[in-house]
């Protein structure tokens, strides 16, 4: 994936970096541009808690930390959500997609327009209703398929899980 940080700033780590140090101050968000798809995004920089490849979803917590998202898990939380933009392993710091047309991962099929909620599966999205686990925010912008089998792309602006709703 080509994805570079659209605006000069020094200091700036190149967006698919990961380290086993922080490079930059947590939660900074930087705009950003993917040329494979021709899109601007918001890329903020977090510590992973967890495993996370492409387009998996991470629950982002009030200290940049961030583990795969998961609808048994934060349902009704209402947290940051972002989506993972390359392999990264616990300890690592880099960045997650915020905002945008984001490649994320589906293993069941899901239709263009349709709401996005966490899945059971770690890091997977869906179009299938779970109580409290919509991702605010964001829509499916194609079918399940488009990019590549597993996964499709959502626009997105600063999602979020939703939170508590009874």
């Amino acid at each position: 994936m080509a994805k570079y940080a659209s605006r000069s700033r020094l200091g700036v780590p190149t967006l698919t970096e990961v380290s086993s140090t922080a490079l930059m101050p947590l939660g900074t968000i930087v705009e950003g541009y993917d040329t494979v798809i021709d899109a601007n995004g918001e890329y903020r920089y977090v510590r992973f808690g967890a495993t996370v490849a492409e387009g998996e979803g991470v629950y982002i917590d009030d200290t940049n930390k961030c583990i795969l998202a998961d609808s048994d898990v934060h349902a009704n939380d209402g947290g940051p959500i972002g989506v993972g933009i390359g392999a990264a392993v616990d300890t690592d710091y880099g960045f997650v997609q915020i905002s945008g047309k984001i490649k994320v991962k589906t293993p069941n099929a899901v239709a263009a327009g349709g709401k996005v909620f966490l899945n059971a599966t770690g890091g997977a999205f869906d179009d299938a209703a779970v109580a409290g686990a919509q991702v605010l925010g964001a829509e499916f912008d194609t079918a399940d398929g488009t990019p590549a089998a597993g996964y499709a792309y959502v626009t997105a602006g600063r999602m979020h899980v939703q939170g508590q709703i009874t």
